[in-house]
């Protein structure tokens, strides 16, 4: 599935035309600069750092959650072909591209009749309703990259239960539950700043574009952006996007079950916002600002807040109505 490939009935070939609003000046770059090179100085420091773990209780959950979704036959057998240490990064992947595919059918299955079944008369009264050719083509393509996409936690769960990162198991590990408040809303801010500067870079960068990006902005008109969008990407696109929740956990202190919520809400927030509906939700990133993203490429680059897009200057309001 190529970038210019034809969905029946639809025009995907359109060219990005409007560019950026305005180069960086010094204090945007300083502030950029100022978080890039502190978080490698501070990652590097958790690698030089590392000690191994004496107990392992991410290890320990992974192998208790692991039983709730895959068959005991598949982990015995997975043990067999490489080894108790192989074989639990195996399983760690099996468990994620099954839970992934699970949540993408599910969430997606019921946003789809929501927004097109129950309310569809009411939200596409003066819209287009998506094609069954995009839906299928989308599905195809979120499945497909699914596949490559689902190995990325499994490296981000080598990393902590090596002992590679920050991550903590228990609130009094960082000193309770305000210290817990305090280095979620850091990481999420870090988080949101990387995703808004990958993300930005992969539509700047004009190879990173062509071969990585463009697949997914195929989907560039309002009729073409449905809940089944949400992970219909190259999968090194989703990598790359997604990889500033796993660097940061060098970065900052994060709780383990908080950082698996924080993915897993993801897929949901995914959904949301390519489903072209409008609707005010300042200061928070939602669909419509998605919407104006995909129709006019270089805007609105942020995941879940409109902030970096504000002081970096690529945000665009969308007006009433999305054209």
């Amino acid at each position: 599935i190529s970038p210019n490939s034809q969905i029946k009935g639809e025009n995907t070939q359109r060219k990005p035309k409007i560019q950026m609003t305005s180069r960086l000046n010094f204090k945007q770059k300083s502030v950029a600069a100022a978080i890039a090179v502190g978080s490698i100085f501070l990652g590097l420091r958790t690698i030089y750092n590392r000690e191994s773990l004496e107990t392992n209780p991410f290890k320990e959950f992974n192998q208790w959650l692991n039983s709730f979704i895959v068959p005991e036959s598949l982990i015995e057998l997975s043990n067999d072909w490489f080894g108790e240490y192989g074989g639990h990064y195996f399983v760690l992947y099996v468990r994620n591209l099954l839970a992934g595919s699970f949540i993408y059918y599910f969430v997606n299955g019921l946003w789809h009749i929501y927004i097109y079944k129950i309310k569809g008369k009411k939200l596409f009264s003066q819209k287009e309703f998506p094609s069954k050719e995009v839906i299928a083509d989308q599905i195809l393509l979120g499945q497909s990259s699914m596949i490559v996409y689902a190995a990325l936690p499994v490296f981000s769960e080598w990393l902590i239960e090596e002992g590679y990162t920050r991550v903590y198991f228990n609130w009094e590990e960082i000193g309770g539950f305000s210290s817990y408040l305090l280095f979620t809303a850091l990481y999420l801010c870090l988080v949101e700043c990387g995703i808004y500067w990958m993300h930005r870079k992969l539509h700047t960068n004009k190879l990173l574009y062509k071969y990585i990006h463009a697949l997914h902005h195929k989907y560039n008109k309002p009729s073409m952006l449905t809940p089944w969008a949400s992970v219909a990407f190259n999968p090194l696109d989703g990598i790359l996007q997604a990889c500033p929740y796993v660097l940061f956990l060098l970065v900052v202190p994060c709780h383990y079950l908080t950082h698996m919520a924080m993915v897993f809400f993801t897929a949901i927030w995914a959904t949301n916002i390519h489903d072209a509906l409008e609707g005010d939700s300042e200061p928070i990133l939602g669909s419509k600002y998605h919407t104006v993203h995909h129709t006019h490429y270089h805007y609105n680059f942020g995941q879940f807040f409109i902030f970096c897009d504000m002081f970096w200057g690529t945000l665009r309001k969308p007006g009433k109505r999305v054209q």
